[in-house]
């Protein structure tokens, strides 16, 4: 399929539904593209404004206007929002149904692309609603997420969900390694998708001393019996950077995860098998139940900072209820 040919080795059913889409007619006017970091969703995106813009009978041609402004973001029938800190506020979606109120400069089809679609505000979600019950002609929404169930389920109803697949651990190592990633591969590939992305953070000093703290947060609860509250604060610089409060978390929910996999004997797909020491280590001192637990309050300190928590006190709350059970091994 011209121009898709990169997004369909990743993703060859959805390219298949949104072409034979286009080419039948039967395109609706607002399609959910849900999946994990980096699987392909903004460039789904972002072909499928080039299938409704391009101006060549050959779609998508790459080299006409249309799919030049697009490919450089800077389309006037093309519209993307992206959340403001932590959120998309109401103002956002209401100067969106502005600019599609305007006469367009380009007589020809509008498309807007939502980012993290599911980090609307409830009102900016209510905007939107009623903007997806009255759909304009030639207008088409495509909500970017990695979980379309965080979305009001009146906006579900309104648009096609499209599931995106990630990449086996082990197959996403592999072409990460062969793309010249070898420093925390593993790590990076449980965290992003994005080649780019890895690229970054492999690089990046700041998620080397990210997985530090990891593994002496973890010393607190299994080794030292130390405050993990003040071991945040000594860190507070590293978590003060955009997401990396949410990566922390992130790189805290693999650690337990592996731990959990050795316990179940499943050893060869461990994403912190470089510190394996350390997890043998969590593992004798952790029963199966304690690690679900553990993950579980994780999971809810997460959900606490994507609503816009204190960090600092989310951290604290957390430590707090992940001492429960823990046996100290001194």
């Amino acid at each position: 399929m011209k121009g898709w040919e990169f997004v369909e080795k990743q993703q060859p059913n959805i390219v298949k539904f949104l072409v034979n889409s286009y080419e039948k007619k039967r395109l609706v006017h607002a399609y959910i593209l849900e999946g994990p970091r980096g699987v392909g969703k903004g460039a789904v995106a972002k072909n499928f404004a080039k299938m409704i813009l391009c101006e060549s009978e050959d779609k998508i041609c790459g080299q006409c206007r249309h799919c030049q402004m697009i490919e450089n973001e800077g389309h006037v029938n093309v519209f993307r929002v992206i959340p403001e800190g932590q959120s998309i506020r109401k103002e956002q979606i209401q100067a969106l149904q502005t600019e599609f109120s305007k006469k367009a400069a380009e007589d020809c089809a509008k498309i807007y692309i939502i980012e993290d679609a599911d980090k609307m505000s409830v009102s900016a979600s209510n905007s939107l609603l009623k903007f997806l019950e009255e759909p304009l002609s030639e207008a088409y929404a495509l909500l970017l997420t990695q979980n379309k169930e965080k979305l009001l389920p009146t906006i579900r109803s309104r648009a096609v969900c499209l599931s995106f697949k990630g990449l086996m651990s082990e197959d996403l190592i592999k072409q990460y390694e062969e793309a010249g990633i070898v420093k925390y591969t593993s790590l990076v590939a449980a965290l992003t998708q994005n080649i780019y992305e890895a690229k970054e953070l492999s690089e990046s000093e700041n998620f080397a001393s990210m997985i530090d703290l990891i593994l002496k947060t973890e010393e607190c609860f299994v080794k030292t019996n130390f405050d993990p509250s003040v071991l945040i604060a000594q860190y507070q610089h590293l978590l003060k950077e955009p997401g990396a409060s949410l990566r922390y978390l992130k790189l805290y929910m693999t650690y337990y995860r592996d731990i959990l996999n050795l316990k179940i004997g499943k050893v060869d797909n461990l994403s912190y098998r470089n510190y394996q020491n350390y997890l043998t280590i969590s593992e004798k001192v952790n029963t199966q139940n304690d690690c679900v637990r553990k993950l579980q309050k994780i999971m809810e300190a997460e959900r606490r900072l994507l609503s816009n928590a204190n960090a600092l006190l989310c951290f604290d709350q957390l430590f707090l209820e992940m001492k429960g059970s823990t046996v100290y091994a001194i």
